[in-house]
């Protein structure tokens, strides 16, 4: 081991009321040696001044300097009231900058929380990064980032809500795929909650723990083709406006496009898609909308069409998907309206083709919260971003067993804002203007 000395080693620790006497290099890690400065401290039962009884070392890891690791070696002190009458014969010192019984510094385990919520960071990684277990990595976590989750004010403001479901655990021998139902502020961006199941009694037993101002604030609701989900909305927060977006209509669209390109394959082919079959080539352009096809694009979808449609039911869906994408173009409400009518003619004149007629009946189930989202063009990709972080944040954990941990892990990574301090430019001007 080498030695060490600095006068600016308490200044450069930072910790008020500590002075860091013995540095030690210990396997590439700093070992300061630190004790209080406080001298005179009374007894908690009798006021009497105490006396010294000795120290106790007690080793805690603490933020890297100058990145290299560093653990405080803290000599504890131990009290003794010298009244013998008194009730209270001896304790240990405490310092709000360490938690009793803890292996870490506060401001170490708060870091540990920053970089799980904010950073995107894994238990795991941070334990290793501070030399202390999983669990007391996630002890840390949980210490700092509950109060940070169960403030009530993260709810408030919420006007505009999305709803979406999310997959909690995979399917396995002995379960079925567990789902979880999130709840997010269109508005900002942020996940408000999660509950455990995917139901209209999961989110109405949410809604009814919210306050009455609470529901009564929150004016647009956007969801997907859910009747659980729309029932629940409708009857606690009767005021506001369900709205289906675009996205999740044309991803019905879509889907059947998608499943008359199957079946038409298998029954012209005999065989399930692939690489050199006509509409298996084409099945990633004819997702895309008309308007972004260039003229090579357009003669690889007629010849694809052409060679592997001999019915014409994929041309059928095909367009179908581009008179709903239409619908979505209109800018005033005749327009809309005109549109969805010819959707549906056109759907008359192919109501042979058993996609379409399933599509169909959901525009139709749907029509009042599709047209909806004309009254103001709100959108659920706030909420379809936030479920890429959860996504995210599953597969960073390599998957959850533990709600409480995994609903505690989601809202720190995409339910918080958290405070990044803005970097000061060192140049005045751009380099790319520098010139």
């Amino acid at each position: 081991m080498k030695f060490h000395g600095s006068s600016g080693a308490t200044t450069l620790l930072g910790m008020p009321g500590f002075v860091v006497g013995v540095q030690v290099d210990v396997g590439g890690e700093w070992w300061l040696s630190v004790e209080t400065t406080v001298a005179v401290v009374a007894c908690s039962g009798c006021g009497t001044r105490a006396v010294g009884h000795g120290r106790r070392r007690v080793r805690v890891r603490d933020l890297e300097i100058s990145g290299r690791a560093t653990v405080l070696c803290w000599a504890k002190r131990i009290w003794r009231c010298p009244d013998s009458d008194c009730e209270v014969e001896t304790w240990s010192e405490r310092c709000e900058h360490i938690e009793p019984g803890g292996l870490l510094t506060v401001r170490a385990a708060a870091e540990i929380c920053r970089a799980v919520g904010a950073d995107g960071s894994s238990v795991a990684a941070q334990a290793r990064r501070f030399g202390v277990s999983w669990a007391a990595a996630m002890a840390a976590v949980g210490r700092h980032g509950t109060p940070l989750i169960e403030v009530p004010a993260r709810l408030e403001a919420a006007t505009a809500i999305g709803v979406d479901e999310t997959t909690f655990l995979h399917a396995a021998a002995a379960r079925r795929t567990q789902y979880v139902t999130g709840i997010i502020d269109l508005d900002r961006g942020r996940l408000l909650d999660v509950v455990p199941g995917r139901s209209a009694r999961v989110l109405g037993d949410w809604l009814t723990a919210q306050t009455v101002d609470w529901r009564a604030q929150v004016t647009v609701a956007a969801l997907d083709a859910f009747r659980g989900y729309a029932n629940a909305l409708a009857a606690h927060l009767p005021d506001a406006m369900l709205v289906m977006d675009h996205f999740h209509t044309i991803q019905l669209a879509n889907r059947a496009l998608d499943k008359v390109r199957r079946r038409t394959q298998t029954d012209t082919l005999g065989h399930r898609g692939q690489s050199a079959d006509p509409l298996y080539r084409i099945r990633r352009l004819a997702l895309l909308g008309a308007g972004r096809l260039d003229e090579k694009g357009w003669d690889r979808l007629e010849a694809g069409l052409a060679a592997g449609d001999p019915a014409g039911e994929v041309a059928a869906a095909w367009i179908a998907k581009e008179e709903l994408r239409l619908m979505y173009r209109a800018r005033s409400p005749e327009a809309v309206r005109r549109a969805l009518t010819r959707f549906y003619t056109h759907y008359a004149a192919n109501d042979h083709i058993p996609e379409l007629v399933t599509l169909a009946t959901t525009i139709s189930t749907w029509q009042t919260e599709i047209l909806n989202y004309h009254n103001g063009h709100f959108s659920n990709g706030p909420t379809e971003a936030v479920n890429l972080i959860i996504e995210k944040t599953r597969r960073i954990g390599h998957g959850f067993r533990n709600f409480h941990n995994y609903r505690l892990r989601l809202l720190l990574a995409c339910g918080v804002k958290w405070h990044t301090p803005v970097v000061a430019r060192i140049r005045g001007r751009q380099p790319r203007l520098s010139a």
